[in-house]
């Protein structure tokens, strides 16, 4: 885990989509999807719920984010 994934993750979070996040942060969308399957396997959770209509925190998510 390093800073810049939990960089990505919050902003994910605050956007709701990899598509939104990738536009703000200036990054390719696949490396913030990559990055964000690393931290979760790092830590052992899922942060993120995927869907067609965006990513949403679980409950193990926001207790990380927060």
């Amino acid at each position: 885990m390093n800073i810049l994934h939990m960089k990505y993750a919050v902003e994910v979070a605050r956007v709701g989509s990899l598509s939104k996040a990738s536009e703000s942060l200036l990054t390719a969308q696949p490396n913030i999807s990559r990055s964000i399957k690393e931290l979760e396997a790092d830590l052992g959770i899922t942060i993120f719920d995927r869907s067609a209509k965006g990513m949403i925190l679980t409950p193990a998510g926001e207790e990380f984010i927060n």
